[in-house]
């Protein structure tokens, strides 16, 4: 393990994530509004060049605020597709971009301590993890820094419900926990979570897990309950850091351990990867 995980994993386990809620939503806050200060425009070169993030990548996207260049950090954090995702009606389509931590049917996976309580994956949709039987498919995709920050809809379907979990903001970088506890943060931290019905009348439950540096998860504007979506609409997205966990009425295809997946591949099982909207590559 590098130093610098090392030294990311002391700090993230011993120290941050042992702080109450309160002074993690405080201080990454703060965190937030620098980054929407344009003189941290400034910062995207270094950062671009950090996670070799190159000219034909970044012409997949717009600034967020519809300017013509990236006025600040955020901005460029928030970027938006500069084409919609491209999907059918009947496609399963990945709803992010990024590294896939845990999948598999949801009685495959441990129960998990944590401060002496036994959490199950269904425990991270809350309530709703009792509608959540034997034969819903998880998946817990992690967004590195360097990746695209929106979420679309896997499926074509009706917005059943939308809630809002209010707790941590805990480090979500899977590579500082074990392998049986990458999915801890999301039992625990600050979460947003819809239901999405489809035209099967089957629940599809999607959860975004805020982390560290999180000054806040949006809904898309107009999304509401009573919406209708189709599989690659733009549900919400994140000012820093983020999760998703997704809970699905058949089976997935089933990926490895931190393999790459990007908005708008498939996930139907036994398919290879579909890349619908441009070729994305995450680094990092």
């Amino acid at each position: 393990m590098k130093a610098s995980t090392l030294a990311n994993k002391f700090f993230a386990v011993a120290l941050w994530n042992k702080l109450p809620a309160f002074l993690q939503k405080s201080i990454s806050m703060v965190w937030a509004i620098v980054y929407r200060w344009k003189i941290s425009s400034l910062f995207i070169r270094f950062f671009c060049n950090r996670y070799e993030l190159d000219s034909v990548q970044l012409e997949l996207y717009r600034p967020a605020s519809g300017s013509k260049k990236y006025n600040s950090f955020q901005d460029f954090f928030t970027r938006q597709l500069k084409h919609p995702v491209s999907a059918h009606v009947r496609d399963i389509i990945s709803p992010c971009q990024g590294f896939v931590c845990e999948n598999g049917w949801v009685t495959d996976f441990d129960k998990v301590e944590v401060k002496g309580r036994n959490y199950t994956v269904r425990d991270i949709f809350e309530q709703w993890g009792e509608k959540i039987t034997s034969g819903y498919f998880f998946m817990n995709i992690f967004l590195h820094n360097h990746n695209y920050h929106r979420l679309h809809s896997p499926v074509s379907g009706t917005v059943a419900q939308i809630r809002n979990i209010s707790g941590h903001l805990n480090f979500l970088r899977p590579w500082l926990y074990d392998r049986k506890s990458v999915s801890t943060p999301s039992f625990v931290n600050e979460r947003c979570m819809l239901e999405i019905v489809d035209a099967k009348a089957r629940s599809w439950f999607l959860t975004f897990v805020g982390g560290m540096g999180v000054g806040q998860i949006r809904i898309t504007e107009g999304l509401q309950v009573g919406s209708s979506v189709m599989a690659g609409d733009e549900l919400g997205y994140f000012l820093l850091g983020s999760t998703c966990c997704i809970a699905a009425p058949v089976e997935l295809k089933k990926f490895g351990y931190l393999q790459k997946i990007d908005v708008g591949d498939s996930l139907l099982a036994n398919e290879l990867p579909v890349q619908l909207h441009g070729q994305l590559q995450a680094r990092g």
